[in-house]
């Protein structure tokens, strides 16, 4: 893993507050003179720069936006979309399917039709695509010409895209990104992913688009945001990381990062020094032989599986019911399911600060633990609200379903998505982010698939498995994850 500088807390909040967003990075003097002299051709890395400065350019913030518009939140919407009219989908599936083919589904029947169209777009996820994004703007036209399997076709191609975004997004911004901000920019995908579910949760009100004569059109308006994005990628640049180790043309390398960072070369050329330049190509076998690589690929993957296995989702699931027990109409449990997606939100923005601040391990396991606590909380008072034992307990299950959400977002949200990325080199870190994205979709997956039957036969201790899931990725981020957050002393993960 390629080294970064380290910065202290009052410098970090210094350059926070700073109006020109310039991270500025000194070291030893003498350190870089004699290794100047042992090797005239020594470019400073990141851990021996002299008095100079790297800047969040206007490329890098028009970049970010840009694959959060045509990438991440289109992600997120389709992710979250199904959600609200699902009952509507259904009846439309029935009605269709009848019209059609003159079969009449039994209620279980259309919920196993229902399971398949949800589940198509998470092994849409699990397979990945580049042209998903663009071929599923046919969803909407599905309604009109009564097709349930273009409905099929149309979710399963956007999955493509959302796996191939999940694939290549997280890891793209962090190449681009500072060293000392990776952290802001590894977040980056993780807030356009809640923001397009929050967008979705929204728009599919029912008295928004969520109804039986508008779900169509919730279905496509996505395309929208990724029309936006088109005008801004002819600002969107090369890897300056992958251009160097990868595709081995240094001084295009160097001109994209000259680009990037609004900088003269000669100021920026550090960047790129330490970066390991290898001849071979890498591929999941080398990837899998080589024991630093191999470490990374199986930390990444189980983090991404616990993260799916921690129960968000059936949280989310649960919570629009949990509300109406509490007393709430169906219109208000909706609305506080969207309260709930919008804390989501609002703490992966404010995640950013404390994942610099207290580092990416520490955060996890902190923000596991409480997942752990509000999911066992939770847990408990459904169980005392089956039996009526204590007046009032349904107000408990919003506070922990709230509380859950909350805590979810400040680290085991994010994290995940971009500690792959931080923990290998720029050689095999596509492999390894590939790999984050199917350990995602197929978490995303089994649980989709099994959750039902868990539910029906644990009831109420239904969330007794992702407490246990969740205890298991505690204890493997303490024994075995290292800190990935810069710093002078940083270990390669080989040393771990």
């Amino acid at each position: 893993m390629a080294t970064h500088n380290n910065m202290n807390n009052d410098d970090l909040r210094s350059l926070l507050g700073t109006s020109n967003m310039e991270n500025k990075m000194v070291v030893d003097t003498d350190d870089y003179n004699q290794k100047k002299e042992l090797d005239p051709n020594y470019l400073l890395d990141d851990r021996g720069h002299i008095n100079k400065t790297t800047k969040i350019s206007w490329i890098l913030v028009v970049t970010t936006i840009s694959t959060s518009l045509g990438c991440s939140i289109p992600a997120g919407y389709n992710t979250g979309v199904v959600n609200s009219p699902a009952e509507i989908l259904k009846q439309w599936c029935n009605e269709t399917i009848m019209d059609r083919y003159a079969v009449q589904f039994s209620p279980a029947q259309l919920d196993g039709l229902w399971s398949i169209l949800v589940s198509v777009f998470l092994i849409g996820g699990i397979i990945g695509g580049v042209a998903g994004g663009k071929l599923a703007n046919a969803l909407g036209s599905s309604k009109s010409l009564d097709r349930v399997e273009l409905f099929f076709i149309a979710r399963l191609l956007s999955g493509l895209s959302a796996g191939l975004t999940m694939a290549m997004v997280p890891m793209y911004l962090l190449e681009l990104s500072p060293s000392d901000k990776s952290g802001v920019f590894g977040v980056m995908f993780t807030v356009g992913l809640n923001f397009g579910m929050v967008l979705s949760q929204f728009l599919g009100l029912g008295n928004i688009l969520g109804n039986e004569s508008s779900w169509h059109y919730l279905f496509s308006l996505y395309g929208c945001l990724v029309l936006l994005a088109l005008p801004t990628l002819k600002f969107v640049p090369e890897s300056p990381k992958y251009l160097y180790t990868v595709r081995n043309e240094h001084n295009k390398a160097l001109s994209e990062l000259s680009n990037l960072r609004g900088m003269p070369i000669s100021d920026i050329s550090w960047e790129l020094e330490n970066l390991i330049v290898s001849p071979e190509r890498w591929t999941l076998r080398r990837v899998i032989n080589e024991p630093s690589s191999r470490k990374a690929i199986i930390i990444t993957c189980i983090i991404m599986l616990g993260q799916q296995l921690s129960g968000i989702n059936a949280v989310f699931y649960y919570s629009t019911s949990i509300f109406r027990n509490a007393g709430m109409s169906t219109a208000d449990a909706q609305y506080g399911n969207l309260g709930a997606g919008v804390i989501n939100f609002i703490v992966t923005i404010l995640s950013a600060t404390f994942i610099e601040k207290f580092g990416r391990k520490t955060l996890l396991l902190f923000s596991s633990a409480m997942c752990v606590f509000m999911l066992t909380a939770l847990m408990i008072s459904m169980l005392l609200s089956s039996i009526g034992s204590i007046p009032g307990i349904s107000y408990f299950l919003i506070v922990f379903v709230i509380g859950y959400v909350l805590f979810y977002g400040f680290g085991l949200g994010p994290i995940p998505f971009f500690v792959g990325s931080e923990l290998t080199d720029v050689g095999p870190r596509p492999i390894i982010m590939s790999a984050m994205s199917v350990a995602n979709w197929s978490g995303n997956f089994l649980v989709g698939l099994t959750f039902p039957f868990v539910n029906l036969i644990l009831k109420q201790y239904s969330f007794l498995p992702f407490i246990m899931f969740t205890i298991f990725l505690i204890i493997f981020t303490w024994k075995v994850v290292p800190e990935t957050k810069p710093s002078f002393d940083q270990q390669s993960i080989d040393n771990e």
